[in-house]
């Protein structure tokens, strides 16, 4: 009779072999199904929920007047880690004119100021007949100055949600957009309630929290501006130090701090000026024949009809001032096509500062300006270079870059936060530089998918 068969039996070495594959086979299983648990998703605890679903993020943070060799005279603990983890440049070159509006919204936009209309702390609009100034706030919170796209703008067109603490632009409602939240101008409001208020953002539910958040110090253009080299500075360097340390130490605590791109910048440095080193502007024009729209150290003149080439003519004759048509300004500077840009453009020499007589004679009566600090001056000097310092995890560790300009820290923000850049006039080979390979994206993860099959 045949054997059927389910009773046929297998040689012994093939029955062993088989064995053999089933116990690794099963212990192969063990350990997989042992990591995909590790690895699946499980509800999340309090110390789990402010990085539970949390989206590329950049916080930018201006030290206004901070110039580069700053970093250099004591020692910053904060500044210094974050350097260490990231990327540092020698340092960044601001764009003229070397003032604080001007070139915190050329950060933000990746424009020069004669392109982005912002031209100087002080403007002329022929076209409206209004001026702008920091101390007209009606004019600050006006769109009409404003050109460009903000990062905040772009990030809100993106849907992403935006926070600004005290950045210069933030106050208008540009492209009809405020940022998601935002706060005026306050000097008073301490330090570390501004790293505060950042922090409570970041704190906001997933679908409430700010992708692009921006802090603003004031406190080295401060001290600066009583001279670079006098013990003020020393103390804002290590005051901002420490509420740098507060706000790491706020990432720490949510659990943050690898998640959250950091980008520390000044808008720029800091020349050292004394009361005996003025050019008197009336010493060699009339007062009458122009309209003084910005003076010290740089000076922006509309002069009377008529009157343009006598007026050049005679301040080309001044020492220590250096003085343009708007046609003919350097080509660094970029300085020539916006028609907020006045039609004489003048810079005085590094260290040198522009006033009327009757300025001067004020500031020698008050007592002060024996010696003190100025900016404006040309980008090139060396007393106008700014921070660059950023970290987290979608730059590059370690690692120290050449001096670039400032227009290029835009497009590098875009690219943090995931977003398409607005056209503007930074340099894209910074950008690598700075920020690690992008990943290319894929459809699906090996593991995840086989985790998947294996939990489900």
């Amino acid at each position: 009779m045949r054997a059927s068969p389910s009773s046929h039996a297998w040689p012994a070495p093939r029955r062993q072999r088989v064995r053999a594959w089933v116990v690794v086979l099963t212990l192969a299983l063990a350990v997989l199904v042992s990591a995909c648990a590790a690895t699946a998703p499980r509800v999340a605890g309090p110390a789990d929920r402010a990085a539970d679903g949390f989206a590329p993020t950049v916080i930018l943070v201006s030290f206004d007047g901070w110039r580069a060799d700053y970093s250099t005279r004591v020692h910053l603990p904060h500044l210094s880690r974050l350097a260490a983890a990231g990327v540092r440049a020698e340092y960044l070159i601001p764009a003229f004119p070397s003032k604080t509006f001007p070139n915190h919204y050329t950060l933000v936009t990746g424009l020069y100021p004669g392109h982005h209309g912002i031209v100087a702390n002080n403007i002329w609009d022929a076209a409206s007949g209004r001026t702008f100034a920091l101390s007209k706030r009606h004019e600050v919170q006006d769109p009409m100055w404003w050109g460009g796209e903000p990062i905040w703008v772009t990030a809100m067109r993106a849907g992403q949600r935006a926070a600004t603490m005290f950045w210069p632009g933030s106050e208008a409602p540009i492209a009809g957009r405020h940022p998601t939240y935002w706060r005026p101008y306050d000097e008073t409001v301490a330090g570390s309630d501004r790293v505060a208020q950042v922090l409570r953002w970041l704190d906001l539910p997933a679908s409430e929290r700010p992708t692009f958040l921006a802090l603003y110090f004031e406190d080295t253009d401060d001290g600066g501006h009583e001279g670079p080299d006098l013990p003020a500075v020393a103390d804002a360097v290590r005051r901002i130090d420490g509420w740098i340390g507060e706000l790491m130490a706020g990432l720490d605590a949510r659990r943050l701090a690898d998640r959250v791109n950091i980008v520390l910048v000044s808008d720029h440095g800091m020349a050292s000026t004394s009361i005996d080193r003025v050019v008197m502007l009336d010493d060699y024009i009339s007062l009458d024949d122009v309209r003084i729209v910005d003076i010290n150290p740089t000076i922006g003149l509309v002069p009377a009809p008529g009157r343009e080439d006598a007026v050049i003519q005679a301040l080309r004759r001044a020492p220590h001032l250096q003085v343009y048509r708007r046609t003919e300004t350097p080509e660094h500077w970029r300085y020539r096509a916006h028609p907020r840009i006045p039609p004489l453009v003048g810079v005085a020499d590094e260290g040198w500062q522009v006033m009327t007589r009757a300025q001067y004679q004020a500031l020698r009566a008050s007592g002060r300006g024996a010696t003190s600090g100025q900016h404006g001056y040309d980008p090139r000097v060396a007393s106008m270079r700014s921070l660059f310092v950023a970290a987290g995890p979608a730059v590059r560790r370690g690692a120290a870059v050449k001096p670039f300009e400032n227009v290029s820290v835009y497009s590098m923000l875009a690219r943090m936060l995931g977003l398409e850049p607005a056209a503007n006039d930074g340099d894209p080979s910074v950008v690598e530089q700075v920020l690690r390979p992008a990943q290319p994206e894929r459809s699906a993860d090996i593991r995840s998918l086989a985790c998947g099959a294996i939990l489900r």
